[in-house]
C-alpha cells in the first residue's frame, strides 16, 4: 500500500446553477424523497457496541479508501443522448462526457441510474497512476429505486446490470473510446465481516491506494440517505478523525493566533468546540505559503499525550464540518474505541454466528419444502 495517497480531481465540467437544481431534485424524486440534498450513505463511527452488532447481523466489510467518495448518475437528455454526472459530498454535479453505460443488451443506454462510490488513484508497480472508480452501491437502476432492497440484491444489480456491460463496452469499443475514459471501473472487493485476517494481512497490504480503516455494511438492510447506523466506520481509535471549521484569534498580528475549532450545528450554525493545537513549524510554513486558513473545514485527531486536537489536513471537499451529533459519537469512539487486536479477537465469535443464522435458514427452508410437499 502506497504510504502517500494520491487523491484525484473529480473529472468533468461544472453546470449552470439552474440545469443542477434540476438535477438535483430530479435525483431526489428517483429515490422518493423531496429535496435537493446529497443523498449518500453516511457511516457511523465503530465503537465496542459494534462488535455485538457484528455479531447479530450478517455485514459485509470493504477497506476504506482513501479517494473522493462520489455518486454516479445517468440520465437520457430529451434528445436521447445519454449523460453521466459525477457528484460530490457538496452536490456538486460535474458532466463527464466521455463516459457511457448501457444496460446488458448493450444497446439500451441506462436512465436514472445511481451509483454509489469512490474515486481513488492507484500506483502500478511501474509507478503509473491509474484512477479507478470503485463502486460499492446501487440507489437506482434504470429508473427502479432500490433503496429498500437489501445489499445483497444492490451489488447483484450493480455488477450484472452496470459494471459487466461497461467493461463489455470497452472490451469492443473503438480505441479512442477506450483513451478517452477518465478512469476505470469496477465493483469494489468486499469481504464478509468475519474475514478480518485476511483483510488485515492480504488486501490491505496489496492496495494499491491509501486506505484509513474499514467499513462494514449491513447486508441485509436498506440504503439510508444519510446517516446509516448499519454502516460502521472503524478506524484504531488513535486514527479517528473529526471535521471542525477552522477560525483564527490574534491577540497581536506579530504573534501565532489562536486556532479555533467551531462543530456545525446544522444550517449554518456553528459554535465553539475546542482549540486546534499548531506548533510553530507548521505555523511558519502556512505563512511562507500565505496558505488561506480562514474559514476552511480541517481533518483533525486527538492527541491523547497532548489532551487536544493536531492539524491533519484540510477537507475543502466538504461544505460543513462534521454535525455536533456525528462529532459526540466520534469523541465517544476514541474514549470507547476498538483496537485492531481486539477486533481481530472477537472474529470467531462473529463467524460462529453468522453460520448459526445461515444454519437456521437452512432448517426453516426444509421445513417449508416439507410443508408444501405435504400439502401436495
Amino acid at each position: 500500500m502506497p504510504a502517500d495517497s494520491i487523491i484525484p480531481n473529480i473529472p468533468g465540467h461544472p453546470l449552470e446553477r439552474s440545469m443542477e437544481q434540476m438535477l438535483q431534485q430530479r435525483i431526489c424524486n428517483v429515490v422518493g424523497i423531496q429535496g435537493n440534498r446529497f443523498i449518500g450513505a453516511q457511516p457511523i463511527s465503530f465503537s465496542r457496541a459494534s462488535i455485538d452488532e457484528l455479531r447479530s447481523e450478517n455485514y459485509f466489510m470493504a477497506e476504506k479508501s482513501d479517494g473522493v467518495r462520489v455518486l454516479l448518475y445517468c440520465v437520457l437528455h430529451a434528445n436521447g443522448d445519454q449523460q453521466v454526472f459525477l457528484i460530490d459530498r457538496k452536490n456538486k454535479f460535474s458532466y463527464v462526457p466521455q463516459l457511457r453505460f448501457t444496460l446488458p443488451d448493450m444497446r439500451t443506454f441506462h436512465n436514472d441510474t445511481i451509483v454509489d462510490g469512490e474515486l481513488v488513484t492507484d500506483i502500478e508497480p511501474n509507478g503509473q497512476q491509474v484512477v479507478r472508480f470503485l463502486a460499492f452501491d446501487m440507489m437506482a437502476c434504470h429508473g427502479t429505486n432500490l433503496i429498500a432492497k437489501p445489499l445483497t440484491s444492490r451489488l447483484g444489480r450493480l455488477r450484472s446490470e452496470f459494471v459487466e456491460p461497461y467493461k463489455r463496452l470497452i472490451k469492443t469499443a473503438q480505441p479512442q473510446f477506450v483513451q478517452s475514459q477518465p478512469f476505470q471501473v469496477s465493483v469494489k472487493d468486499m469481504e464478509l465481516s468475519y474475514g478480518l485476517q485476511r483483510m488485515f494481512d492480504l488486501v490491505v497490504p496489496s492496495l494499491k491506494h491509501g486506505s484509513d480503516g474499514l467499513i462494514f455494511t449491513s447486508s441485509v438492510a436498506p440504503y439510508v440517505l444519510s446517516t446509516n447506523p448499519k454502516m460502521l466506520k472503524w478506524k484504531p481509535p488513535s486514527e479517528n478523525t473529526v471535521d471542525f471549521k477552522l477560525t483564527l484569534q490574534f491577540q497581536d498580528y506579530s504573534q501565532k493566533p489562536r486556532f479555533l475549532l467551531a462543530e456545525w450545528q446544522g444550517g449554518q450554525q456553528y459554535s465553539h468546540f475546542a482549540e486546534m493545537i499548531v506548533d510553530d513549524e507548521l505555523w511558519q510554513q502556512w505563512k511562507s505559503t500565505q496558505t488561506p486558513l480562514e474559514q476552511r473545514i480541517v481533518e483533525v485527531n486527538y492527541s491523547p499525550e497532548e489532551n487536544g486536537w493536531r492539524f491533519f489536513r484540510f477537507r475543502d471537499d466538504k461544505e460543513h464540518g462534521n454535525h455536533s451529533s456525528v462529532v459526540r459519537k466520534v469523541v465517544e469512539s476514541i474514549r470507547d474505541g476498538v483496537e485492531r487486536d481486539e477486533l481481530l479477537h472477537a472474529s470467531d465469535s462473529i463467524r460462529s454466528a453468522w453460520k448459526a443464522r445461515e444454519h437456521q435458514q437452512q432448517q426453516q427452508q426444509q421445513l417449508q419444502q416439507q410443508l408444501q410437499q405435504q400439502h401436495h
